[in-house]
């Protein structure tokens, strides 16, 4: 779990103070600081975490590669739903609902 600093808000006279340890803290657990000062708010964030929600803002703001993630996102859902394992469990329902197999219970 990260440390609880990589997720805290603290005043700007609190980072002078601690600048070296949040910058630690923040950098090892990819954790967040809001730094505030009066109504101006910023944030302390690692650089792997800038660089991973830079991408994801780039994938999604492109359509055309949210339109392929989505077609294979699709095609798999489709594939798992009309897998052997489905498709196994709907023989059997067939088959049991047509008499061929008994049901097991108590004998």
């Amino acid at each position: 779990m990260p440390d609880e600093d990589s997720f805290s808000f603290i005043s700007i006279d609190q980072v002078q103070d601690r600048f070296n340890q949040l910058h630690q803290n923040v950098c090892r657990a990819r954790g967040r600081v809001e730094i505030k000062d009066g109504s101006s708010t910023c944030v302390l964030i690692s650089k792997e975490e800038l660089e991973s929600l830079e991408q994801a803002l780039e994938i999604l703001s492109n359509t055309a590669d949210v339109r392929k993630i989505a077609h294979a996102v699709s095609e798999l859902s489709h594939a798992a739903a009309e897998g052997p394992l489905v498709e196994g469990a709907k023989a059997v329902h067939s088959a049991t609902r047509r008499g061929r197999l008994r049901r097991m219970g108590p004998n």
